[in-house]
């Protein structure tokens, strides 16, 4: 079974982590949500959200790629915690894929790692990030998938599967939620 990390901090963008969780348990991978200090989460929207564990439970070499959705979380928290930095560059280190949407790609461009690659993200959060900036809706890049916002959280939850299990099994994801 394929397994993805998701970090999760109050102010996460909900339409770009519930819709790629979705996307992706649809397409059989399972998914644990983890937050540093709390497991019940207020979203960017005022929902509440319960993660499944803290990230202090768990042991990164069960997983198989990492998923970071943006918002508010980004600039609130994740990007000034360190232990995100560390996550980030064990799945670099592992040659795992680092799925990134919106502002998330910032964490990995705050430690150099989109340097020489494409990627893309939301307008403006791409100005202190060195790397090959595409204005596309995902792009992928060695192991690096980036989304650019919100509103191509569709695509790129399919990119993942994609990229992660296949074309035929992403044909078969996109088929059944587009109702083709």
């Amino acid at each position: 079974m394929i397994r993805c990390l998701t970090i999760l901090e109050d102010g996460f963008e909900d339409t770009e982590a519930i819709c790629t969780i979705d996307i992706l348990k649809r397409s059989g991978i399972n998914v644990t949500t983890v937050s540093f200090n709390n497991k019940e989460l207020i979203t960017q929207s005022n929902h509440k959200f319960i993660t499944d564990s803290l990230y202090s439970d768990i042991n990164l070499d069960c997983f198989d790629f990492l998923f970071i959705p943006g918002g508010k979380a980004v600039f609130n928290s994740l990007i000034s915690n360190s232990e995100v930095s560390n996550i980030i560059n064990y799945f670099n280190k592992s040659n795992k894929y680092i799925c990134l949407i919106c502002a998330a790609p910032m964490l990995a461009g705050k430690i150099g790692l989109l340097e020489n690659k494409k990627y893309t993200c939301f307008k403006g959060c791409n100005e202190n990030i060195k790397g090959i900036y595409t204005n596309k809706g995902v792009e992928v890049s060695s192991n690096f998938i980036t989304g650019k916002s919100m509103a191509y959280s569709v695509d790129f939850g399919l990119e993942i599967i994609r990229q992660i299990q296949g074309k035929e099994q992403y044909k078969i994801i996109k088929k059944q939620i587009f109702s083709e």
